[in-house]
């Protein structure tokens, strides 16, 4: 079972673990998920199943996602961890360097009130809205000009991603584990802005860092 004082490494040792019965479940919950769908009349719409791993306990959060209708119904998973009083939503890739994404709690209100405008909508709904619209990112640093308290945060607060709403802050960092060949990075987001309630300056510093940096694919 996975619970907050695990480090990083049997975090993703589990989560990785488990891809299988998850991606059997998702494929095994599609029809019932694209016959709720076409029930729809307002879109964007979504469909949310929980479903526990009864070998470990854990519990995770099978979503299907549609834009509009007759659009591509989308399709994943996640996990919610707490750390003491802290909530986090967590995703993880299997593209070679193990790595972990965490949302806050802050961050997914943040996403809410200033994209989504959609006050009722759980923590979990937002999650599902914000991971299926943005599956693509780019990956870029943040010097002052983009993030004015960049200092506050120290050394790991110099990255973020570019997605299709907006603009992610994060926290990065590494965990080494003695006699792993790879640490497990780790990448917190911590707060969402969308580019057009940002400053005339921040939206061109981060043009200036999206011409030097590649796209990256979200798991």
């Amino acid at each position: 079972m996975i619970v907050g004082n695990m480090n990083l490494h049997e975090v993703y040792a589990n989560l990785m673990t488990e891809m299988p019965k998850l991606n059997w479940k998702r494929d095994a919950l599609m029809a019932k998920a694209v016959n709720e769908l076409k029930k729809r009349i307002a879109f964007p719409a979504f469909v949310i199943y929980d479903y526990k791993i009864p070998a470990s306990n854990n519990q995770y959060i099978i979503y299907f996602y549609q834009e509009q209708h007759g659009s591509p119904v989308l399709s994943s998973y996640f996990f919610v961890i707490f750390d003491d009083n802290k909530r986090y939503i967590v995703k993880w890739t299997d593209k070679g360097i193990p790595e972990i994404h965490m949302l806050t709690s802050h961050f997914l209100q943040r996403y809410k009130e200033r994209f989504l405008k959609q006050p009722d909508l759980t923590a979990n709904e937002v999650a599902v809205c914000y991971l299926s619209r943005n599956n693509s990112m780019r990956p870029m640093n943040i010097n002052e000009k983009i993030n004015k308290h960049i200092k506050k945060y120290g050394e790991f607060a110099g990255e973020g991603f570019l997605v299709r709403d907006g603009f992610c802050f994060k926290l990065s960092g590494e965990e080494h584990i003695e006699g792993e060949e790879q640490p497990v990075r780790i990448c917190t987001f911590t707060t969402f802005m969308p580019l057009s309630d940002m400053s005339d300056s921040q939206r061109d510093a981060i043009l200036d860092e999206y011409m030097k940096t590649p796209l990256l694919r979200a798991s």
